[in-house]
């Protein structure tokens, strides 16, 4: 009778590792952006330059670069609330790209946040990069709208590696 309860502990002791192990990577995983984990690489960094990069701009009404500059602008804006500044000439430097195509009353987009680091004698490195594609009544679709979601992707990184009371 002892053999038979030591094998059924046993067994179930076993099959409760093997189900845990699997429950582990069944889990579903955190959605990071490419590279994956590099967010790190924003630790303590509070300054940045920051530039607004505009791709294809077909059939839409607003200039370019009134556009360009009113979202760099926003973004600034966006991102000094939280304390982060723009500090030009750095080489911690945060693109935000955006790329619009209107089709009657929409517009198809896509923006796309950059961390690069510049390097004077070296080749410049792109750290990390968050991107969307989107399709919006071209009534809505504006420079706010373009810097706050870049802002909003690369604050929620930033984040995951800064708290303000680190500053």
């Amino acid at each position: 009778m002892k053999s038979w309860t030591r094998a059924l502990t046993s067994l179930a002791t076993s099959t409760t590792a093997v189900l845990a192990a699997l429950l582990l990577l069944a889990a579903p995983l955190h959605a990071q952006v490419f590279p994956r984990g590099n967010g790190i690489a924003f630790t303590g960094k509070t300054q940045f330059d920051l530039y607004v990069q505009v791709g294809d701009w077909k059939e839409m009404t607003q200039s370019v670069d009134s556009f360009r500059l009113a979202t760099l602008q926003q973004f600034e804006q966006t991102l000094l609330s939280e304390g982060i500044r723009r500090r030009p000439a750095n080489r911690n430097y945060l693109v935000c790209a955006v790329q619009a195509t209107r089709a009657g009353d929409d517009i198809a987009y896509t923006t796309s946040v950059e961390y690069w680091e510049l390097e004077n004698t070296k080749v410049n490195s792109l750290l990390w990069q968050h991107s969307s594609i989107n399709t919006i009544a071209s009534t809505r679709f504006d420079e706010h709208l373009v810097a706050g979601e870049c802002a909003t992707r690369f604050l929620a990184e930033w984040s995951r590696w800064n708290t303000k009371t680190d500053f």
